[in-house]
């Protein structure tokens, strides 16, 4: 749940993950997979990756003052740090991922990168661009 929050925000994470596992149950028991987690996780991104287009196309369709969507919202204190919340809610899915399992999880690069499928050096990639999109924001 809080790897799903962190992608799409709390509101909409209990949503996703129900979504995700539904979908999986339904096309294979998780018994017969090598790494569940690492499966479900990778599922988690690739929905939140998708829902996040969804949302995109439908903010360009909306007039500019309707923008604000509800499930935007993260689980981070927004007086201590509004505009840090902004940058790390406005980085890409897979860049917040690797933020979140690296910081918040306390994982390795290698460690993520297995969780969510990936080679560990497009792991340490996606935590590369994403700190230093956070390092100009908190350089700024």
């Amino acid at each position: 749940m809080r790897f799903a929050a962190s992608l799409v925000g709390p509101n909409d994470a209990g949503d996703l993950v129900s979504e995700v596992v539904v979908a999986t149950l339904e096309r294979r028991s998780l018994g017969s997979l090598d790494n569940p987690k690492a499966y479900l996780m990778q599922a988690l991104l690739n929905r939140a990756r998708s829902a996040h287009k969804r949302l995109d196309r439908e903010r360009q369709a909306l007039p500019r003052y309707a923008l604000v969507a509800a499930g935007d919202e993260p689980a981070v204190d927004h007086v201590v740090f509004p505009d840090l919340v902004s940058t790390v809610v406005g980085l890409p899915v897979q860049q917040r991922a690797a933020i979140y399992l690296v910081y918040w999880m306390d994982m390795t690069p290698t460690e993520g990168a297995r969780l969510l499928g990936v080679r560990p050096a497009t792991f340490r990639r996606y935590l590369h661009l994403a700190r230093k999109k956070l390092r100009r924001h908190i350089d700024a």
